[in-house]
């Protein structure tokens, strides 16, 4: 009897394990590039970035209206990434470098989990017929013992919101923010749209928020840095 006991209570364990396994969500790591170009050097950071760049390109953007920086760019890193005290670079890889460190003030350099890169393309793809897109892009830090609080509260902003795409990663190691936020639209005129939508308000409420406008109020009980920066697509 103490066998059987034995035994089904490791079934019931091992069926709770795959349970766990197939709701967790799967998540990849990226290392996150922010670039502020030096004078006259945009254009060379840009084609670095651009050009050549092999079977895995980054995913690029281009600033148009907010923060300082001029690129941001997205590499997708897998399941792991390891850092060689000493690296060895292909020809191909020592010539970006060459190329990318002559051309930018400065940069940050941080590794991020997030979505599995399928997941990322779908929801960065650029639209039919659009030219480069408008991405909203949100980099939040969190106030001292608030980052769960955070946490939920752009959970439940991304849930409510009206953009034809969204995703986030969360720092891992790297620059200062802890996460960071991109929401895809196909034009301006699309985004004027949906912050005018109607329903607005009744899908913010459905996500615990008084009404849309509440969101922001949410927002700034948690952080204590943000910033929000409008891009264009380049790859």
């Amino acid at each position: 009897m103490n066998r059987l006991l034995v035994a089904l209570l490791f079934s019931a364990v091992a069926v709770s394990a795959r349970a766990q396994q197939v709701s967790t969500p799967t998540r990849e790591l990226y290392r996150v590039h922010f670039f502020k170009a030096a004078p006259g050097k945009l254009p060379d950071l840009i084609d670095a970035y651009t050009t050549n760049l092999g079977t895995h390109p980054p995913l690029v953007f281009r600033h148009e209206s907010g923060d300082d920086w001029d690129l941001l760019v997205i590499y997708p890193q897998g399941a792991k990434a390891a850092i060689d005290a000493d690296p060895v670079y292909t020809d191909a890889q020592r010539k970006l470098r060459e190329r990318v460190i002559g051309a930018y003030i400065s940069h940050t350099d941080t590794y991020a989990s997030g979505p599995p890169l399928a997941e990322v393309e779908k929801a960065l793809q650029l639209p039919k017929g659009a030219k480069g897109g408008l991405y909203l892009i949100e980099d939040y830090t969190a106030l001292n013992g608030h980052l769960a609080r955070l946490d939920d509260v752009l959970r439940r902003d991304m849930a409510s919101a009206r953009s034809t795409g969204s995703l986030r990663f969360d720092h891992v190691q790297g620059a200062g923010w802890d996460f960071l936020v991109m929401f895809r639209y196909s034009s301006w005129q699309e985004y004027a749209a949906a912050e005018t939508d109607p329903s607005s308000d009744e899908l913010a409420k459905h996500q615990g928020f008084k009404d849309s406008a509440a969101v922001a109020f949410d927002l700034r009980e948690h952080i204590s840095t943000h910033h929000d920066t409008f891009a264009g697509r380049l790859q």
